[in-house]
């Protein structure tokens, strides 16, 4: 065989041992008398000895990969912040499978190189070992969910990837057929459709690790094609639902971090708007938003007639709270198209702030209560009329402070089901929907869909932690009739519904079954395990901000011919223009 070890495993136990070994050349130590070399392989790094005339005799650079057998003896001087730091392997016999190019930047996990080039060469990046760890616990993450659905008697079921366009919120990346000139598939967005369809079919209880895609801008938690755990149920309510979710992320968070998640706080989308201004809000810090209109009703300071008043406490950071973070958040909330916000700080046990002369002595009275305000504490506020617009804007400032004020602890994790989501909302006086078309409304707001659509919460559920959404689902609809419903909503006519969900709503009439699911996102909930906010580095191959592959040259284009056999023909637009 070509390795009896790998690079990760040698102890002092294995001393006297005679072994093999592969790997890359990771580090070159040259020091005259001895050559020492770490080799790398995906399970660590074992120090090599050897004689110089050995070393040059194989002209051995950074990156040679090599086998090499020898006896593994213990170190003169032991490297506690290596595995393998108390032995070395005094090389006998080299044998090089193949040398190396210079690397254009270095293997290893603090690297100067810039992103863009580590994604051409992407398979040099992969050798660093953080790279390599990621992707070990991805492939954990996998497994682990994997074996929690099993044993809950789920059914993996592939489901295509060439599919029909429907509308899901995003744009499709389409792909043409061959056999059907003009007409196209569209790579899924999620297998929404196909898992309800499983659930009418009698599979009960469905999963997969599904490849889903969406033609959208990018960003660092997000790539255009991206991983879902997926999973559907039959016959459940939302408490069957949010058990399996817990249980699943339960387990694995103690099979990949050891971690023993508790048990999953639940808020109403209404509650996490009003109370931390976001539908996914961190509840590793307070910093409360705090409803003032009952406060300032009666007031006579003109800014806050008409208006919404709300604001948060930063305890002890009134000293802090300077002219240029004042300036940073007033930027920040014109994003929300918002006032800048007003501060009022007690120092020294007076009130400061150029608010406090426009409000009465009973207003003060009543802010100091409300927020138990200390010395040294801050009090951010702002005003508008639109209520939810004001809290977002406010939820995104908490969140800044937050970090100003280290109140962010990395290891603690806090997790969250967020209930009861609107399923229409209203722009410019038309209905709009807020939620997929198949999502069910609780049963007790039914009729809001025939008196004021607004006013119907549905069966709906995010899973948050820290802040960071992992997963969407819901209950889903299994009434044809409130189906329809909810299709006249959206304005689609009968023409529209055949056109574009046609072999659904026929599937519907055959004995429809409750159901409910929901889709893990794999590459965000890695990104937690992995402590990275970039989705690139828990993607062993992903795409740029600009959705291109640097290394494979993707998108590119493609012969002439090949677009005449789809008849297709590509438009100059410089000419078209």
């Amino acid at each position: 065989m070509l390795r009896t070890k790998n690079c990760g495993e040698l102890r002092k136990e294995n001393v006297g041992e005679t072994v093999a070994l592969c790997g890359w050349v990771s580090k070159v130590r040259n020091l005259g008398a001895l050559v020492f070399i770490d080799l790398r392989d995906r399970y660590g790094v074992t120090q090599l000895s050897l004689t110089p005339e050995m070393y040059e005799k194989y002209h051995l650079r950074s990156e040679y990969c090599l086998r090499v057998e020898g006896e593994v003896i213990l170190r003169s001087s032991p490297n506690k912040e290596m595995d393998t730091g108390e032995i070395e392997i005094d090389v006998k016999d080299i044998n090089v499978f193949s040398s190396s190019a210079n690397p254009p930047f270095i293997i290893a996990d603090k690297t100067d190189a810039l992103e863009d080039t580590r994604l051409k060469m992407r398979y040099l990046d992969l050798r660093r070992p953080i790279l390599q760890k990621n992707l070990q616990i991805r492939a954990k993450t996998v497994s682990s969910m994997r074996e929690y659905l099993e044993e809950n008697g789920f059914l993996e079921i592939e489901t295509p990837t060439l599919i029909k366009s429907t509308p899901e919120g995003a744009r499709d990346y389409l792909v043409p057929s061959r056999l059907k000139p003009g007409t196209f598939y569209a790579l899924p967005q999620s297998p929404q459709i196909y898992k309800q369809l499983l659930m009418i079919a009698g599979m009960d209880k469905y999963y997969q690790v599904a490849r889903c895609y969406r033609d959208e801008d990018l960003r660092a938690d997000r790539q255009p094609e991206f991983t879902q755990i997926d999973v559907e149920m039959s016959f459940v309510e939302r408490e069957d639902v949010l058990l399996v979710i817990q249980g699943m992320l339960k387990k694995a968070f103690k099979d990949v971090l050891n971690v023993d998640l508790k048990d999953f706080a639940r808020l109403t989308y209404a509650e996490c708007i009003s109370k931390y201004g976001s539908d996914k809000p961190d509840l590793r810090y307070t910093l409360y938003l705090h409803d003032l209109d009952e406060i300032f009703k009666n007031s006579t300071f003109a800014l806050f007639n008409n208006v919404h008043i709300k604001g948060f406490k930063v305890d002890g950071y009134a000293e802090h709270c300077s002219r240029k973070m004042q300036d940073e958040d007033a930027r920040l909330l014109s994003d929300y198209h918002l006032h800048a916000p007003l501060y009022i700080k007690k120092l020294n046990g007076e009130l400061t702030g150029s608010v406090i002369k426009n409000l009465s002595q009973e207003e003060i009275d009543s802010l100091v209560k409300e927020f138990e305000l200390k010395d040294n504490d801050v009090l951010v506020l702002d005003f508008n009329s639109d209520y939810e617009n004001l809290s977002l804007g406010l939820g995104a400032l908490r969140k800044t402070y937050a970090s100003r004020a280290n109140l962010i602890d990395e290891n603690v994790y806090e997790p969250l089901f967020v209930l009861d989501w609107p399923i229409f909302g209203r722009e410019n006086g038309e209905i709009v929907s807020l939620s997929n078309p198949f999502t069910r409304p609780k049963d007790e707001h039914v009729k809001y869909l025939y008196e004021d659509p607004t006013k119907a919460l549905s069966y709906a559920y995010d899973t948050v932690i820290n802040g960071i959404e992992l997963s969407s689902g819901s209950l889903r609809i299994y009434d044809a009739k409130v189906q329809e419903r909810i299709f006249e909503l959206l304005n689609l006519s009968e023409e529209e519904i055949k056109a574009k969900f046609g072999f659904f709503v026929d599937a519907l009439k055959y004995g429809t079954p409750p159901h409910g699911g929901f889709a893990f996102g794999l590459d965000r909930l890695v990104m937690i395990f992995a402590h990275t906010d970039n989705i690139r580095e828990v993607i062993a191959f992903p795409k740029n901000l600009q959705a291109a592959c640097p290394m494979a040259q993707a998108p590119s284009k493609v012969d002439d011919s090949a677009l005449k056999i789809l008849h297709i023909k590509t438009v100059d637009e410089e000419k078209d223009e």
